[in-house]
């Protein structure tokens, strides 16, 4: 692995904490001490700050460096985990001798909603300084690294933490999670891949028009006019040319919204599904979550090769799918089988076998689609708004996900878990005809 791809590795590991430690260690906490499942379920308002990211990405293009944005993100993830390391000292006591009602959750809440910040401007300055430094052979390799460290940081925020707590107070683990930040501000300072981002930034503020200004956006001359008078413009209006100027932006954003709908119904119920029939919950959190994870970290770690076999993202991703959409048929078997014809042992099992197979082509689905969405940036925005180009391309993919993955229990629980999967697999066939369809959208990739 080169140097610059590991200091991206190290960015998206750090970026990818914060995740972890709200989805799965800070809820267990918070549930041990006794809060409900409505008031947790309210937390998850507090990424809302991923959501609107596109919406000051332009600052992060025009204003300074992505260096700057950098470093000052990071400082403020760290002072932010300073903070929390002193606003859970009450929860990390024990609930024998105090009430839900007794915790003062609102000095957590305002610094989970600054964490999120924070770790959505590290996002999208991190996507501009890769798309700045990574030549157009290591764009898969990047993106790899990409969906890798992220997953990675969510394991050290989530599960390492969960097993660490029952033998370090809460209070020293967020110190801990504070020092990793700061070697982080440190990296970002020093690292001449930071360095490099940070002239060829300035390079191309300075000199935006002039002919040639990125050799491997072909279609960047659309755009070259526009730039001369960037820093004149309001920032919405920055913000509409990134996909105003991006033909084939519209149907890729079409595509994220969609690709993940029929996989994260069936997932996210296949659990609660083996549940009812019967498993513990102890059984359940090992195969979803720690074997779950690591089959889902493989796939992406994977997701290169299946970029390297001469053939383009969006054929590769429908190969994918495919197999994805066919891993869901022993699903609909189990779903429909409420009569007990299967033993919970071969259905629990099948469920678990089927889960992590899928879990691990679409660990690899997320690194081609990750890709895809690097060819279209680099292909059809120019330099000095790649940023937030491809920060609207980022926020369509989690918008798609979390629409479906609040619809779907409801939806579940009004037809049942039949139903409930055969739309699913349908759903899943849903992308796999729209790329068939629009093929031809998707020409911004360069030829292999």
């Amino acid at each position: 692995m080169s140097w610059t791809l590991f200091v991206l590795l190290y960015l998206y590991i750090l970026e990818g904490i914060p995740y972890g430690l709200q989805s799965r260690f800070l809820p267990l906490v918070l549930r041990s001490r006794g809060l409900s499942l409505t008031t947790l379920g309210f937390y998850k308002l507090l990424y809302v700050p991923w959501l609107f990211k596109s919406f000051y990405a332009p600052l992060v293009d025009t204003r300074g460096t992505k260096r700057l944005w950098l470093i000052a993100s990071l400082t403020g993830l760290l002072s932010v985990t300073l903070a929390l390391s002193v606003s859970t000292e009450g929860i990390s006591e024990s609930s024998s001798h105090r009430s839900p009602s007794s915790l003062t959750l609102t000095p957590l809440a305002i610094c989970l909603l600054l964490y999120n910040f924070f770790a959505a401007t590290q996002d999208i300055a991190v996507d501009g300084i890769a798309l700045l430094v990574l030549t157009s052979k290591e764009i898969a390799a990047g993106n790899t690294v990409q969906v890798v460290g992220y997953k990675l940081g969510g394991v050290i925020g989530g599960g390492l933490l969960t097993t660490l707590a029952s033998f370090v107070s809460i209070h020293q683990l967020f110190a801990a999670i504070a020092g990793v930040y700061f070697t982080g501000v440190i990296l970002c300072s020093t690292s001449g891949v930071i360095s490099k981002s940070a002239s060829q930034n300035y390079t191309v503020t300075q000199k935006c028009t002039s002919v040639g200004e990125n050799s491997l956006d072909s279609k960047a001359s659309v755009s070259k006019k526009d730039d001369k008078d960037d820093g004149e413009k309001s920032y919405w209006h920055l913000l509409r040319n990134a996909l105003v100027n991006s033909p084939g932006s519209c149907y890729l954003i079409i595509l994220l919204l969609i690709y993940k709908l029929g996989e994260q119904g069936a997932m996210n119920m296949l659990p609660l599904l083996l549940f009812d029939r019967g498993a513990s919950l102890a059984k359940i959190g090992l195969w979803n979550g720690m074997v779950g994870q690591i089959s889902s970290l493989a796939g992406s770690a994977a997701g290169y090769k299946f970029l390297s076999n001469n053939c383009s993202s969006a054929s590769a991703l429908v190969r994918l799918m495919n197999i994805r959409a066919l891993l869901q048929i022993p699903l609909i078997i189990i779903a429909v089988d409420s009569s007990g014809s299967l033993s919970p042992f071969s259905a629990f099992y099948l469920g678990a076998l089927c889960m992590n197979v899928t879990l691990f082509f679409s660990g690899a689905i997320t690194t081609v689609v990750f890709t895809l969405m690097m060819h279209c940036t680099r292909s059809e925005s120019s330099v000095r708004t790649q940023a937030t180009h491809y920060t609207v391309l980022s926020t369509a993919e989690l918008l798609g996900k979390l629409i479906f993955g609040v619809v779907a229990a409801s939806f579940t629980d009004w037809v049942g878990y039949g139903v409930a999967n055969i739309a699913f697999f349908l759903l899943s066939l849903l992308p796999i005809y729209f790329i068939r369809s629009h093929r031809r959208c998707f020409a911004f990739e360069p030829t292999l």
